[in-house]
C-alpha cells in the first residue's frame, strides 16, 4: 500500500477526517472532476430571545475556502457523531443576535403574590386549626375600660404644678352644756327646760340627803320610794308601803331608809357616798287609784340647800318617776323626770334599767 497513489489506494474507513482533503495534482495528470454537492438545509433561525444570551457564543462564520471541510457529507462511510441538540437560549444577555423590537412585548413576570390576611385572634380556645408560628405575634387586645368610667382619664401636663390637696374639714367641736351646780343655802327648781343639777362634794359626802314628798290631803294617798342600785351590783326596792324601810334590806349601817314623818321621805347616808351608784325616787297611791297629781317633791342637804321637783303631771293612776340621782366621781348629779308609768313599780324598774331585780308580784320585790 505505500507508494501507491491516492486515487488509486483502497479507502481508509479509519480516517474519516481525510474525506474532504483537497488532492494534491499529481504533476502531469488533470484533477478528477468533483461530483455536484447537495444542497444543504437551511439552518434552523435561532428562537427570540427575551434578552441578551451571554451564556453561549455565536458560531463562526463559514469559510469559502476551498481548505478542509468537515461539514459536508461523503458518499464514503460517515463516522462523524451526530451535532447535539440545541438547547433554548436561557433568558440572558445574548449580544451575538440583534435587538428585535418588532415583536410583542415579553409577558410580565406573575406578580407575587399578597401575603395572607392576618388571623384574628379568638377570645376562645381553638384547638381545630394549626399552630402558626411563622406569623407574626397578635396585637394584644384593648383592654376592656372600666364600667364606672364616664370619660378619658385626664392626662396632667408635665410642667402643670399639682392640684392641691383639700385638708379635710375640721370636725365641729363637742357641744358642751354646763350643768348647773346647787349653791351653799341655794334653791334650785328642776323643769323640762332645766331637767339637772349638781350637788358640789360638800354637799354629795357630809350629812345627810333628804328626799321628802309635800303633798296636800285634798290629792290622796301619797306614798314614796326608791329604786337604788349600788357600787357591789346589789339592787333593791326600799318602800315603807310594802314593808321594806332599808337598803340593803336588814343592814346595820344601811345607805337609804324610809321614814314617815309629816310627810313620807327618805334619807341617804352620804358618809356612804362611795357604797351608791344610783337612785330613783317615785311616788305612787297606795289604794291605786286615780290622782289628780299636784305637789312637790323636795331635796334638802345638810347645810339647807334645797332641790324642788313640781309633781304636776296630771290625772294618772299608776306611779309616777320623778328624780334621778347618779353618784358621778364623788358627786351627785339629780335629774328631774316626771313621767307617769303605766302599772306597778315593777314597771318602772323595768323602763328605768333596773332589771337585777325579781318580783313576787307588781309591787313587792324578792329579798
Amino acid at each position: 500500500m505505500i507508494g501507491q497513489p491516492p486515487a488509486s489506494a483502497p479507502p481508509r474507513p479509519d480516517l474519516g477526517w481525510l474525506r474532504h482533503r483537497t488532492l494534491r495534482p499529481v504533476p502531469g495528470t488533470a484533477p478528477a472532476p468533483e461530483p455536484p454537492r447537495p444542497a444543504a438545509p437551511p439552518a434552523p433561525s435561532p428562537a427570540r430571545s427575551s434578552g441578551l444570551d451571554l451564556s453561549e457564543p455565536s458560531p463562526p462564520a463559514r469559510s469559502s475556502s476551498a481548505g478542509l471541510d468537515l461539514s459536508e457529507q461523503s458518499s464514503g462511510l460517515d463516522l462523524s457523531t451526530p451535532a447535539p441538540a440545541r438547547r433554548a437560549p436561557a433568558p440572558s444577555l445574548d449580544l451575538s443576535s440583534p435587538l428585535d423590537l418588532s415583536g410583542p412585548p415579553a409577558a410580565a413576570p406573575p406578580a407575587a403574590a399578597p401575603p395572607a390576611a392576618a388571623r384574628r385572634p379568638s377570645s376562645s380556645l381553638d384547638l381545630g386549626d394549626p399552630l402558626d408560628l411563622t406569623g407574626p405575634a397578635a396585637a394584644p387586645s384593648p383592654r376592656a375600660s372600666d364600667p364606672l368610667s364616664l370619660g378619658p382619664t385626664p392626662v396632667r401636663s408635665p410642667d402643670a404644678p399639682p392640684a392641691p390637696v383639700r385638708a379635710p374639714a375640721a370636725a365641729a367641736p363637742p357641744v358642751r352644756r354646763t350643768v348647773p351646780r346647787l349653791a351653799p343655802g341655794g334653791r334650785v327648781i328642776l323643769t323640762r327646760r332645766d331637767p339637772t343639777v349638781t350637788l358640789t362634794r360638800v354637799q354629795s359626802g357630809v350629812g345627810t340627803l333628804t328626799i321628802e314628798a309635800i303633798v296636800s290631803a285634798a290629792v290622796g294617798d301619797v306614798r314614796i320610794g326608791a329604786l337604788y342600785a349600788l357600787a357591789d351590783g346589789t339592787s333593791g326596792l326600799v318602800q315603807l308601803a310594802t314593808g321594806i324601810g332599808t337598803a340593803p334590806p336588814h343592814s346595820r349601817r344601811p345607805v337609804v331608809t324610809g321614814a314617815r314623818a309629816a310627810h313620807e321621805r327618805l334619807t341617804v347616808d352620804l358618809r356612804q357616798t362611795r357604797a351608791l351608784r344610783r337612785l330613783l325616787v317615785h311616788v305612787f297611791s297606795e289604794s291605786g287609784r286615780e290622782l289628780d297629781w299636784g305637789g312637790t317633791l323636795r331635796v334638802t342637804t345638810f347645810g339647807g340647800a334645797r332641790v324642788e321637783v313640781p309633781l304636776d303631771v296630771g290625772q294618772h293612776a299608776g306611779p309616777v318617776a320623778v328624780l334621778s340621782l347618779y353618784a358621778i366621781d364623788g358627786e351627785f348629779v339629780l335629774r328631774a323626770e316626771a313621767e307617769p308609768i303605766t302599772g306597778a313599780v315593777r314597771e318602772v324598774a323595768a323602763a328605768y334599767g333596773y332589771d337585777r331585780i325579781t318580783w313576787a308580784d307588781g309591787a313587792t320585790p324578792v329579798l
